[in-house]
């Protein structure tokens, strides 16, 4: 878990770490490779195996929940068979079910936020980024996501959290061991 004030780079970090803007040469590694060198190719498989939880939901606004959650799977070419179930399971975990058909941009912040996290989730990635994942989201539902979020460690997933939200850091300590790093 990384805190900190706005303005010390959280963000920025989640832009290196996912590719979106290229990290300093020798100063993050995957897999002990220089992410620096990784060429667009690289950087998509990369992209592949994590799953991202944007503090701006970064959804498609004009798909429904339904697409927007089943998205990455359809770019896996994964037939529709494998899509439900995964589908299904994912509704299991994060209450979207009555609102699969309802387009995103009707959404409140905290079911977009919600439609993130399942899409983030659904393909099982092994590391999970979550910027800011309940900036937009109550006390409840703050703590459904950091429910979500320690199944998924306990699952044997890396979960990267960077938030600033007291409520959340105490509830997490309370309920899983995590690392906390504070930047300043």
């Amino acid at each position: 878990m990384l805190t900190g004030k706005s303005g010390t780079g959280k963000t920025t970090l989640v832009k290196f770490i996912t590719g979106k803007i290229t990290p300093p040469e020798k100063t993050m590694f995957y897999n002990r490779q220089d992410i620096s060198t990784f060429t667009p190719d690289d950087i998509q498989i990369l992209r592949k195996r994590m799953g991202i939880i944007f503090q701006d939901y970064q959804l498609l606004e004009d798909l429904s929940v339904r697409e927007n959650i089943v998205f990455p799977l359809r770019l896996y070419e994964l037939g529709e068979t494998v899509i439900e179930s995964k589908l299904k399971q994912i509704l299991q975990k994060i209450n979207l079910k009555h609102l699969l058909e309802t387009p995103v941009k009707l959404l409140s912040a905290g079911e977009k936020q919600r439609v993130s996290l399942a899409r983030a989730l659904i393909h099982d990635p092994e590391f999970i980024i979550a910027d800011e994942p309940t900036g937009n989201l109550d006390r409840e539902n703050t703590q459904v996501v950091a429910d979500i979020l320690i199944e998924a460690n306990k699952a044997g997933n890396t979960v990267f959290l960077i938030t600033h939200d007291i409520h959340l850091l105490n509830y997490l300590k309370a309920k899983h061991t995590v690392k906390i790093h504070i930047i300043k």
